[in-house]
């Protein structure tokens, strides 16, 4: 037994560490990574109860105000986005490359000091036996798929499957990139919605969330086509969108969506989300055929006319639309009844306007949404499912053979799967013609 001198005197209180091994103590500590795992998992339920990015008036809806202050205080109508997950997934990026660098550390440590144990030691060992008349190279030539880690002139240290000994690092490192490609494409991707109808383009779309707002894809989405089938019951079946990508002028992709089978160009995957019926109003305005929708605006000559409103039923009139004109620069409004005859013509400032049909016309909802992270997620779910193969499929086996005056002593360390190793260990006495001592 030795004994290690040590430079502190007897009764000497140690040194107390510093602030930088406080600091890295603390962030590589198991129990803030069990911390904020749970912060994590509790910010994640509320991010899936609560609605998130939601207009006021959605919340208001629900909620009281007050309760709606302490959400849009706490940003839980957008939590996944919020500074403090961001934080505390950060933090717990941190914790996990720490403590992997520690148990990588140590890992390499004893891989460094891979020693042959004394013949007691080996003998010892539940597999274990000795092989008469062989010499070390004789028997490492017998064990297949082994690698030598340590050799000298006593003996050798073969082993198989150290690659397991990496599968936890594979998962930590996956987890970090599942981490970075989610932080990526919350930061710097978006998603929001598009609506067209049949002929429309359109070069930007709404954002999602309280702020709102139009932002630019980059190019040009036109519909040329859109359908919806319909089962028998009138719940829709199937609705698809002939959509167009076009650049700088030319088309670059043209392609039918469905549901789940979204257009997908320069990263930006477009989606079959929904729709929606826009009655159009076919006018004969002084001789001429016009077709106009809801909000929109007709002209000629002095005549300037907004369609203002639509209503299925007016008055148990059958359908009808409201219009706004200016007449002596002040506005005025006027009704056109389908099923009245006296209300379906009307002379406005010397024009005479007749309203010969209401068609309904269907438009498809597109949701757009831009995710520049999802392949480096992508990459980590390919390293996790190979670091969950290596971690139960591989297992590590070690060999050690020492050179005696009656042969070649050959013990064996399994890892996982003790029986497979047992097996193999087994036959490689058998092969070698092993004799118990």
């Amino acid at each position: 037994m030795s004994a290690t001198k040590s430079n502190r005197r007897e009764g000497e209180t140690p040194p107390s560490p510093s602030l930088l091994d406080q600091a890295y103590g603390f962030l590589s500590s198991v129990k803030l990574a069990i911390f904020l795992l749970s912060f994590i998992a509790v910010s994640s339920v509320f991010g899936t109860l609560v609605k998130q990015q939601g207009r006021p008036e959605e919340y208001l809806s629900v909620f009281s105000e007050s309760t709606y202050a302490i959400i849009r205080f706490l940003s839980l109508d957008d939590v996944f986005r919020s500074t403090w997950f961001l934080v505390a997934i950060g933090l717990f990026a941190i914790n996990l490359i720490l403590c992997s660098i520690e148990r990588l550390r140590r890992t390499l440590r004893a891989r460094k000091e891979v020693t042959l144990p004394p013949e007691k030691a080996l003998a010892a060992m539940e597999l274990s036996f000795l092989s008469p008349g062989k010499t070390v190279d004789e028997v490492a030539q017998a064990v297949h798929g082994y690698r030598a880690v340590a050799s000298d002139e006593a003996g050798r240290v073969l082993e198989k499957g150290a690659i397991s000994r990496y599968a936890v690092y594979m998962i930590h490192g996956s987890i970090i990139l599942i981490m970075i490609g989610s932080l990526i494409g919350l930061i710097y991707g978006y998603r929001g919605s598009m609506t067209l109808q049949k002929g429309e383009s359109s070069e930007a779309m709404m954002l999602r969330g309280p702020k709102g707002g139009s932002k630019p894809v980059g190019f040009t989405v036109k519909c040329h086509e859109f359908t919806v089938s319909f089962y028998p019951n009138g719940t829709p079946k199937e609705y698809v969108s002939d959509l167009e990508v076009i650049e700088n002028g030319k088309s670059m992709l043209r392609k039918k969506i469905r549901v789940n089978h979204p257009l997908v160009y320069k990263g930006t995957r477009i989606y079959q989300a929904s729709y929606g019926v826009n009655p159009a109003f076919l006018f004969d305005i002084g001789g001429e055929k016009v077709t106009l929708s809801q909000g929109s605006t007709f002209q000629k000559e002095k005549l300037l006319i907004m369609v203002v409103k639509f209503e299925n039923s007016v008055h148990n009139f059958g359908p009808g639309l409201q219009i706004a004109y200016l007449e002596g620069g002040e506005p005025k409004i006027a009704w056109f009844l389908k099923d009245v005859p006296r209300l379906k013509e009307r002379n406005i400032q010397g024009v005479n306007m007749r309203l010969e049909e209401i068609k309904e016309a269907f438009y498809t909802g597109l949701e757009v949404a831009y995710d520049p992270g999802v392949w480096v997620v992508w990459t980590a779910f390919a390293l996790i499912l190979f670091g969950l193969y290596v971690n139960f499929f591989v297992s590590y086996r070690r060999l050690y053979l020492l050179k005696t005056p009656e042969g070649v002593r050959v013990a064996g360390l399994p890892g996982k799967n003790r029986e497979a190793f047992r097996e193999e260990f087994e036959k490689l006495k058998e092969k070698l013609n092993a004799v118990k001592p």
